[in-house]
């Protein structure tokens, strides 16, 4: 019999924190899923942490080979051994909570038109600390209208997401193109085909460090969402407007990310770690005012977690 969802697992040298992301979907409160795992080439041992789980789950289908062939083709992998009527994305950096497909498959439930459902996140550091949530509940027109404007990032976390498994191969499944934006493009192509939306609940730990593609390519991401965009234009019949990517393209160099890092810990109520991150981005950039800014919002709250 088949799984209702199958969750999909794309791994490359994440040994530092691929058995907390494995653990957080093998304790899922939902239990009628595989979980599909593959490593791409990885050189650093995740292949042998996720045969140590394959051999403890019997719910673990692991694919490996030696060769890395990147994301997308890995994702299309995943989505070929898929069985389950929902594919439910997952990074292998990130702790899913443990009512995450349980809440999901309910929210489906009373809402079936939907062929994607994203939720609300909680930013963790890479040690794990809570810095502030992300994403709020969002409709099908706010969340095309977000990605049709060129904004940096989808409009939800990507890792969330639960995709109708026809859905996703009917729009042929995931792009190959240099830009790194495979998620971006494929809300974009979804979203003509169907519903999408965001639920407000928080369900997944996600964790921000500089060996994300967010931060390790993300002048290359932010082209890759340039032509996700255009395709779209031309696919749906509209002029390109011409201010469309006007917005200045961060660089999100170590001090950017720390002086990020602080102001969502901030946000998040997290002044210890706020002040840490205020002091490394001074510490990797002492002539930006900034980093500066960033430090002394920090210092004067006295609200310290």
């Amino acid at each position: 019999m088949k799984p209702r969802i199958s969750c999909a697992m794309p791994v490359y040298n994440t040994t530092a924190y691929l058995a907390e992301a494995i653990e957080s979907i093998l304790g899922q409160t939902y239990t009628d899923f595989e979980f599909l795992i593959a490593n791409d080439g990885s050189t650093d041992g995740s292949d042998d942490i996720i045969a140590q789980y394959a051999k403890q789950d019997s719910r673990i289908v692991h694919l490996s080979r030696t060769e890395n062939r990147g994301l997308v083709f890995t994702r299309n992998e995943l989505l070929d051994h898929a069985q389950g009527e929902w594919l439910a994305t997952m990074d292998s950096d990130d702790i899913a909570l443990p009512e995450r497909f349980e809440r999901q498959l309910a929210y489906i439930a009373a809402n079936p038109d939907y062929d994607l459902v994203g939720s609300a996140a909680q930013l963790i550091d890479p040690e794990g600390n809570p810095m502030c949530e992300m994403g709020v509940e969002l409709s099908h027109d706010e969340i095309d209208a977000w990605h049709m404007a060129g904004s940096s990032g989808t409009a939800f976390v990507s890792p969330t997401a639960m995709i109708r498994t026809s859905a996703l191969r009917a729009v042929n499944g995931y792009r190959e193109h240099d830009g790194c934006a495979e998620d971006f493009d494929l809300m974009l192509r979804l979203a003509e085909k169907g519903q999408l939306c965001t639920m407000p609940d928080v369900l997944l730990l996600y964790r921000q460090h500089f060996g994300s593609l967010g931060y390790d390519s993300n002048l290359q991401q932010r082209n890759g969402i340039r032509w996700a965009v255009e395709e779209a234009y031309e696919r749906r019949g509209f002029p390109i407007p011409d201010d469309l990517f006007d917005e200045p393209i961060p660089n999100r160099t170590e001090s950017y990310a720390y002086r990020q890092w602080s102001e969502w810990s901030l946000r998040g109520g997290n002044v210890s770690s706020a002040r840490k991150y205020g002091l490394r981005a001074i510490a990797r950039a002492p002539w930006s005012p900034r980093g500066w800014r960033a430090l002394a919002r920090a210092w004067v709250s006295d609200d310290v977690a």
